[in-house]
């Protein structure tokens, strides 16, 4: 309702309280001889008890409206801007409001049940959108259990177990075991409690606020794929640098139940089915005399990059250069095992 309106009526409503406050004296049958208003006077209060139904009525339609708007309104805070359902709403609101601010319009016999249509389905597309997302964004029941599976997968036991070894890339195993930690499931959620709360009751999931990323159905299983991808690295890693001549020294310090261990390892070429600690600590002489120089890839990419972009390839070799020299200086080149984080 436009404020101008909104000043007529209040306005009419005031003159005819006034009018109504005035007859409240005229309570018996000999006080009316003393009335003092003629019948045009008293009919021309009519369009002022208009007024009150009038009010009365939006009263009406804000009750059998405001419910389903509130919920609209909270569940545009929830989608992601752009979101192809919040132009809609936003397009089909603002259809609504200009016809509430025409009396003509919002007065018409069909107004209000085409408005709540309207907003019926508005919110019917809105519980398929968001459940889409829901569905694409948590795990279900069997990928939940696949979770748990991984989680206490023997694969990741024994990279947990290898990465007390001072040269294990750790940051690798830290950040796979947070995005799978980062997996969320949540497989409760039914379309009858969207329908009743815009936002899952069980994990609150909020796409407007969570990153898009792949469905983490999808996620689950290029980790599943990853973990053997991390195994084979890190065994790889070991088997080079066990075969180093600068280690080899060292396997020949090793009591000769640890050194087994170590000769197995290095003969069969893959780790053992079971990672004892006595084989993780003859790992770990073994490779003593190694030294760890951890580099981000983002100190790297700086180091690449000082001096401007693009480059010839005799000016990146020559920067690439620098930095090792920088990162290894005063320590024994043959030693250095430079770790990505």
């Amino acid at each position: 309702m436009a404020e101008d309106e909104l000043q007529k009526l209040r306005a009419k409503l005031d003159k005819t309280k006034g009018f109504l406050e005035s007859l409240q004296p005229y309570t018996t049958t000999g006080k009316l001889k003393n009335f003092p208003y003629d019948v045009s006077q008293v009919t021309g209060h009519r369009e002022g008890i208009d007024s009150l139904a009038a009010v009365k009525a939006l009263e009406e339609l804000v009750s059998d409206l405001g419910s389903t708007a509130s919920y609209l309104s909270t569940a545009e805070a929830v989608l992601p801007n752009g979101h192809e359902w919040i132009e809609k709403m936003k397009s089909e609101r603002d259809d609504i409001l200009v016809q509430i601010g025409d009396p003509a319009k919002r007065n018409a016999a069909t107004f209000r049940q085409q408005a709540q249509r309207k907003l019926a389905d508005l919110k019917k597309a809105y519980l398929l959108a968001y459940l889409t997302m829901h569905v694409k964004a948590r795990l279900g029941v069997s990928e939940d259990k696949r979770k748990a599976q991984l989680l206490n997968d023997r694969r990741l036991k024994d990279l947990q177990r290898l990465s007390i070894i001072e040269l294990m890339p750790v940051q690798q195993l830290v950040d796979f075991q947070n995005r799978l930690a980062g997996l969320k499931s949540c497989f409760a959620l039914t379309e009858q409690e969207l329908g009743t709360s815009a936002v899952c009751p069980h994990c609150n999931f909020k796409p407007g606020i969570e990153a898009p990323s792949a469905p983490a159905a999808t996620v689950l299983s290029t980790l599943d794929g990853e973990l053997d991808k991390l195994v084979e690295n890190w065994t790889r890693a070991l088997l080079a640098d066990l075969d180093d001549p600068t280690t080899k020294g060292n396997l020949s310090l090793l009591k000769p139940g640890p050194r087994k261990l170590v000769d197995g390892f290095l003969k069969e070429g893959a780790l053992p089915d079971s990672l004892e600690n006595d084989f993780i600590q003859a790992l770990k002489e073994a490779l003593s005399g190694l030294t760890r120089v951890p580099v981000k890839i983002a100190e790297l990419r700086d180091a690449l990059l000082a001096g401007g972009s693009p480059v010839t390839p005799t000016e990146m070799t020559k920067r690439f250069g620098e930095f090792l020299d920088q990162i290894t200086k005063g320590k024994e080149p043959g030693k250095v095992r430079i770790i990505l984080d």
